[in-house]
């Protein structure tokens, strides 16, 4: 349609110059032939006025030859006089002028003048003759029967010659005014044709310009739509979901009725699309758009990213839309494609409507990820313990990397059976003007803008400036997300030559892996087991948090295993807590890992993982927390060390120097004294 439009005004374009020029030559030449017709005119006038000024001075010639003829005759002189002499010559003239312009419509009067002049010349000199010689009656009879004939016939050759000029003058004048009056006309014509060809083409071009605006309203719908469409699903794209979120979030707050904003991720969909193949993942993305599609005609799905989907629920309460996203994981997770997501919503309504709804919805959507993936969280279940992730706190976290804008605080981590010191954990702390509640936000923030290996690697380099501040020898352990390590940025040898180029060595650095989010365990294997060849220690971290550790400890050989307090409050009141802290006690044996137990911040607490064991294995060997020592900044207080082992060994010497366990199994204590320590405690100097 497009193409024949263009064709068509392509034509009308080009008849319309054609015929413009057509126009313009025509009447061009018409004012030129009138111009050039106006001077013929113009010629034609002056050449009838120059012959009738000729024919009166032939007149005029006459008449005083014939006054100075009658003159001499009534002064009977002899002599021809010079008046008569002059006014024949002036006749003369005359005459050969009138020849010279050549009237050939009045040659026959001429050449009659001329023959009647030479006569009266003649005559005029006989009578001068006979009027000489006194013979005056001769005179008289020649000039009456001779001169006055010839005269009076030579006014009315005259006359005619005068006539005939006025006529012919008449006659062009006329001739000259049909003539202006043809032209005008034609030039009318033409003009009016121009007009006619003109009007014509604004009809055709008014309907060709309906024609084209129509097909271009067509054709702007079609890209618009096509803008704001995602190709392989054909939802909604990121443009359309904001616009769209953006006028039904006005709406509810307009009409004060409720909305959902569901955030869907498809899980681990880059090990997905690597195992089954590009066409796969596609087909992943589509059955998601196409389950999308089915839910209610008011809701309306968008493709957002490259896994990420979103989708609003208009008009939903709580209960409806957490059944409806139930409804749609299960059937996607049935569809037969081999993956699952993570969904993540809020319910807006009443001050959560004015709130950052996006955010909102993203970070239940990062906690069901966290949780371990497959998972539908609702923001309200979680919000009492999660960070709200902001393009502000993107922003602070962005420039926190970029300046280098953290500290390092210190914690001490003690060995149970020598009440030493066995290390340090480093501890990062943004500065406080950049306005995070802590380093979690902060490492929260990094992960969802992809700058966790920055991150890390700013956590490293600030650890080992702050490394001085701790006693000779000790022992760091660093902080390092499972990310950071499978990232293509990290190179275990390079790491290496980093804590050397900083006057440590490799065998005082453990690097803490978090056991919460592993993605790609067999990677982080090969990094670990790079790591630990060149003399760098390994931990586990928050282990018992997640669904990951135990998998992830049959896996790869850690040389420290760090308990999560969560798990270790739970296991307190909680058989089925205690069991999973049996299980991760009996891997550690096996593997010959040391545990340490994180958050101690009671004695009863102190006192159940120091008594927390399985058969024939002392289980915690170690313990970190506020009860046994803060982090610290700057230089590390030796006397608050000392304190704290003082507090220590008395509690021990208390027990009678041979601690009492806990069978974390069947909950009863027995007696041990195996605890095999691994590692040498720092001593005080």
């Amino acid at each position: 349609m497009t193409t024949s439009l263009s064709a068509r005004a392509d034509i009308f374009n080009r008849f319309y110059v054609a015929a413009m020029f057509a126009v313009i030559i025509a009447i061009g030449s018409c004012g030129i032939f009138a111009i050039v017709r106006g001077q013929e005119s113009d010629n034609l006038v002056a050449q009838s006025f120059e012959r009738a000024n000729d024919a009166s001075d032939m007149r005029t010639a006459l008449d005083r030859e014939d006054v100075e003829l009658l003159w001499q005759m009534r002064q009977r002189e002899g002599l021809e006089s010079d008046r008569l002499v002059r006014a024949t010559e002036l006749f003369d003239a005359t005459n050969l002028a009138v020849k010279r312009d050549g009237w050939a419509s009045s040659q026959p009067l001429l050449k009659t003048l001329a023959s009647r002049q030479a006569t009266f010349v003649a005559d005029s000199r006989e009578v001068a003759g006979a009027l000489s010689l006194g013979e005056y009656a001769r005179a008289i009879r020649v000039d009456t029967e001779r001169v006055r004939p010839n005269v009076t016939a030579m006014r009315h050759a005259l006359d005619a010659i005068s006539v005939g000029l006025y006529r012919a003058s008449v006659a062009d004048a006329a001739a000259d005014r049909r003539f202006m009056w043809d032209l005008e006309r034609l030039i009318g014509v033409v003009t009016l044709l121009g007009v006619l060809l003109m009007a014509g083409f604004a009809v055709l071009l008014g309907r060709y310009k309906r024609s084209a605006d129509a097909s271009a309203a067509a054709t702007l719908a079609v890209l618009e739509q096509a803008a704001l469409t995602d190709s392989l699903t054909t939802l909604g794209n990121n443009r359309s979901f904001y616009d769209d979120f953006e006028r039904e979030l006005a709406r509810a707050k307009r009409h004060d009725h409720s909305l959902v904003l569901a955030l869907i991720d498809v899980d681990d969909f880059k090990a997905v699309n690597d195992k089954g193949g590009h066409s796969h993942g596609d087909a992943v993305l589509a059955g998601v758009g196409e389950r999308l599609g089915t839910m209610r005609q008011e809701d309306r799905g968008y493709r957002i990213g490259g896994d990420e989907f979103a989708l609003i629920l208009v008009e939903t309460d709580p209960a409806a839309a957490a059944l409806a996203l139930g409804r749609l994981q299960s059937e996607i997770r049935e569809c037969g494609l081999g993956a699952t997501v993570s969904i993540g919503y809020v319910n807006l309504t009443g001050e959560q409507l004015h709130a950052e709804s996006y955010e909102l919805a993203d970070t239940a959507l990062y906690e069901a990820k966290r949780r371990g993936r497959n998972q539908t969280v609702c923001f309200e279940n979680v919000s009492a313990t999660v960070n709200v992730f902001s393009p502000r706190k993107a922003d602070a976290v962005r420039t926190m990397i970029a300046q280098g804008l953290v500290s390092t605080a210190f914690q001490p981590i003690w060995d149970v059976q020598s009440t030493r010191p066995l290390g340090f954990e480093a501890l990062a702390r943004p500065l406080p003007e950049l306005g995070l509640s802590g380093p979690q936000e902060a490492f929260d923030v990094a992960e969802r803008i992809r700058q966790l290996p920055e991150l890390d690697m700013l956590c490293t380099r600030k650890t080992l400036e702050a490394a001085a501040n701790l006693p000779a020898d000790s022992v760091i352990f660093l902080n390092y997300s499972p990310a950071s390590l499978v990232d293509g940025g990290f190179d275990p040898k390079t790491f290496v030559a980093t804590v050397r180029a900083a006057g440590l060595q490799p065998q005082q650095i453990v690097i803490e892996v978090t056991e919460r989010r592993i993605d790609d365990p067999t990677t982080v294997a090969l990094r670990v087991a790079a790591l630990r060849a060149l003399g760098v220690r390994i931990a586990l971290d928050d282990t018992g948090s997640g669904h990951a550790g135990l998998e992830i400890l049959s896996k790869v050989r850690f040389d420290f295993v760090k308990i999560d307090r969560g798990l270790i409050v739970e296991a307190m009141e909680s058989g089925e807590a205690r069991g999973v802290l049996a299980g991760i006690i009996a891997i550690a044996r096996e593997t010959g890992s040391y545990l340490i137990a994180e958050g101690i911040e009671t004695g009863e607490m102190l006192d159940f993982v120091r008594k927390a064991h399985i058969p024939n294995f002392a289980g915690v060997r170690g313990i970190q927390g506020y009860l046994l020592g803060r982090p610290q900044t700057g230089q590390f207080d030796a006397r608050s060390l000392e304190q704290h082992h003082d507090f220590l060994a008395a509690r021990q010497l208390a027990e009678g120097g041979v601690p009492r366990s806990i069978d974390v199994v069947s909950g009863e204590e027995s007696g041990t004294g195996n605890w095999l320590p691994s590692v040498k405690p720092l001593a005080f100097r």
